[in-house]
């Protein structure tokens, strides 16, 4: 479940060596990501437990992570080679299916992780990217280890990435639809109409 509150809050949702190539991004310094982690934390963890209807919080929710998540730039990740297999309608269709899921997990999280707590630890360089320490605490849960990667997009930093437990959230979720593609005959009609079902499912739940 928090797995899926963190892949929902930032996404996904996901490695290090991998993306420190991206021909637009800049080196950044660690203060300046530890600034910007500490920051995006606190609005979190103020909305999470806050005052306002779950859909209010929700509605919140969404504008911070399309504020501080280069949510397009993870979607195209996690389609990984498939990006050059789909048309440009199913890129499309993939992009506003994955914000989606993104909103659906971040709504249907909410409530768990009321009173939940966050500390920035430290920062360390990856390459042009830095990746933020944090420890992540809520009620009744064990306190987790959260690295966030931060990267900078012209002059603003945005989180690409999520590492729980040592695991690139993006990259699980790269595996995860890599698999239902090539379980389908390298079809990514077949990852669209799975993505289709999960929110039409978390939608009636």
């Amino acid at each position: 479940m928090f797995r899926r509150f963190i892949l929902g809050a930032v996404a996904s949702a996901p490695m290090l060596a991998a993306m420190a190539g991206a021909a637009h991004a800049q080196a950044m310094s660690p203060d300046a990501a530890k600034s910007f982690i500490t920051q995006s934390g606190d609005k979190l963890v103020a909305i999470v437990n806050g005052p306002g209807s779950q859909s209010q919080k929700a509605s919140q929710l969404r504008d911070l992570v399309n504020q501080i998540v280069d949510v397009d730039q993870v979607g195209d990740y996690v389609l990984g080679r498939y990006i050059n297999v789909a048309t440009p309608a199913q890129k499309q269709q993939f992009q506003s299916l994955f914000h989606q899921l993104l909103s659906y997990n971040i709504t249907y999280q909410i409530k768990a992780y009321q009173g939940v707590s966050f500390t920035v630890n430290s920062a360390a360089p990856q390459g042009n990217n830095v990746l933020v320490d944090t420890t992540v605490t809520a009620p009744g849960k064990a306190p987790a280890d959260v690295g966030w990667v931060v990267q900078d997009e012209s002059g603003q930093p945005k989180i690409i990435d999520v590492i729980v437990a040592g695991t690139s959230l993006r990259i699980t979720t790269r595996n995860d639809y890599a698999g239902v593609i090539t379980d389908n005959g390298g079809q990514v009609s077949a990852l669209l109409k799975a993505m289709q079902g999960q929110i039409n499912k978390i939608g009636n739940q």
